[in-house]
Formats: structure tokens, sequence, C-alpha cells
């Protein structure tokens, strides 16, 4: 537990750092999307570059731990929306918003930094199987979802126009894509470019996990309670455990895979469940309230976790 609280308090603690620049005249709004930016569109991509190049994934490129993953969560999603229907009597968007609280994970501002500070860049081979399409599939899904209970106003033709958009503007698809092709071509690095990519890509965990905590110094528990601790609930150990037996009975994973599957599964709610909700004004509250429930009790969870695969 000692390694494990080496680990995990000082990422929880810069979530913290944040969470206090975000209440602070110093990170106004602005300031704050500005980093989420860099994070996302500059850091993460130069991480995801590097593993690839110097890992050479393709070698020993596991699909299994995909398989695996979203095979979880789609379990998960479909008992979620059957159990928001019948026990809390959520329709449509509100349905759709409840199920995504309780399986979309933080992978980028969160996952990352946690499987990068417990494994290395050996974890983040198999976590970039599962995160290349993570939004992608999953954001989709949702705002179908919401269409279909016609809680917005997207439309289905606005929902392709989406998709088609992530795909081409991902920033991790991108990195991913672009590694890929730089390691099969063969080219090397030149000792500037490497520096450049290497203080970028140092710079993804500390600018990440502040970020994050300046994010969620936007949101305050409000709303339904019980609602959003059901939904942290469910993320922080329904899905992992969904995610774990899938993994453990259905395929062949190494224990490194399994480990890193199953902690990505107990991530905390992304914010892009708060994001869609707000775009369709339904649910926003009790997914904002998630989000924080679950963040803070990640700290418990995660830890409990890696301790135990350790």
């Amino acid at each position: 537990m000692t390694t494990v609280f080496a680990i995990v308090l000082p990422i929880f603690g810069l979530i913290a750092l944040g969470v206090i620049g975000g209440k602070s005249r110093l990170f106004p709004e602005s300031a704050v999307n500005g980093l989420n930016n860099f994070v996302l569109y500059v850091a993460v991509p130069a991480l995801l570059f590097r593993t690839i190049v110097r890992a050479q994934p393709l070698d020993n490129l596991n699909l299994d731990v995909a398989y695996a993953y979203y095979l979880g969560s789609f379990a998960v999603l479909g008992a979620a929306l059957l159990f928001g229907r019948g026990v809390f009597k959520l329709r449509d968007g509100e349905q759709a918003s409840f199920a995504m609280g309780t399986m979309f994970a933080n992978t980028s501002l969160l996952g990352i930094p946690i499987v990068f500070a417990a494994y290395g860049e050996a974890g983040l081979v198999p976590l970039m199987v599962i995160i290349t399409f993570h939004s992608l599939v999953f954001s989709t899904i949702f705002f179908t979802l919401h269409d279909l209970g016609k809680a917005g106003a997207v439309g289905w033709a606005g929902t392709a126009r989406l998709a088609g958009r992530s795909i081409v503007t991902n920033p991790v698809i991108i990195a991913v894509a672009v590694g890929f092709a730089w390691s099969i071509l063969g080219f090397g690095l030149p000792g500037p470019v490497s520096t450049i990519i290497d203080m970028l890509a140092d710079a993804t965990i500390p600018a990440a996990l502040f970020a994050l905590g300046a994010v969620l110094a936007g949101f305050r528990v409000a709303g339904n309670i019980p609602q959003a601790s059901v939904m942290a609930g469910c993320k922080l150990i329904v899905h992992p455990l969904v995610v774990f037996v899938a993994a453990r009975t259905l395929f062949d994973l190494s224990d490194l895979e399994l480990a890193v599957v199953t902690i990505t599964a107990a991530l905390p709610g992304g914010l892009m469940v708060f994001l869609i909700a707000q775009s369709y004004g339904v649910y926003v509250s009790r997914a904002a309230s998630s989000l924080v429930i679950g963040t803070a009790g990640g700290l418990v969870t995660l830890s409990i976790l890696l301790a135990w695969f350790a």
C-alpha cells in the first residue's frame, strides 16, 4: 500500500491543486479551456506518438484487450439503460445520460497519468488499444440514444456529421495513426525533434491532472444526489468488475493487460458525460455531481485495485 499511495496520492494531489487553481482568479474559464486544449491536442498526442515509436506495439498488439473492455462496457451500458428505466423511472435523454455515467471512463485526463505512473510506457500500449476509439464510439452511441428519445435537436444527420468529424479531428486517433505510420516506415527522430517530443510528453501527466481539477472546480454537487451516487458507484465498482470477469474468463490477456483493462474500467466518469448532457439540457446537474463524487471516490477504489494487482 505504501507503493500504491506513492502513486495515487500525488495524482489526486495534483487534481486537488487544479481544483484550488480553478476556484481562484488566476485560472478563469478561458485559461482552463486553454490548458485543457493543450493537454488533449498537444501533450497527450506527443506521449502516445512517443510510446508507439519506442514500444513498436505492432509486434505484440493484442486486440483481445479492446474486445474484453468493450464487451464488458456494452454489458454495463445495456444493464444501466434497463436499471434507469425500471428503478429510477428515467426516460429518453435522462436514461441515456444515466447509462453513460455508469460506464464512460476518463481515459485521457486521468487514465493516462495513472497507467503511466503505475506501469510506464508498457502499460500505455494496451491502454492505447482501448482509448483510440473510446470517445468516438461511445459519444456517437449516446448522441444517437438522445436523438432516439427526441431529447434534442442534433438529429441523425447531425450525429453522422459529429461522428465523421470526430474521426478526422480526434487528436488521439491522429497521433496513433501517425505513430504507426512513422514506426512502419522506420523513420528516426532527429535529436532536436526527439527532445521536443520528450518535453511535451513529459508535461502530459501534471498538465492533465491539473486541468482535470480545474475543470471539476466549476462543478458542484447538486440535483438528485442518490442517482448521481449510483452512477458513480456503478462506474467505480460495477464497470471494472464486469470488465475484469469478461477479460479473465473469455480472453487470453497477460497480467499487465488484465490490470490495465480493469483499471481503465475503474476510472471515474469522463467529462464527456457532462458535455453531452449539457448539449441536450438533460440530466445536467446529476451528470456533474456524478463526476465530482466519482473522482473523489476513485482515490479509494483505484488505490485498492492498484494494490490488488501489485
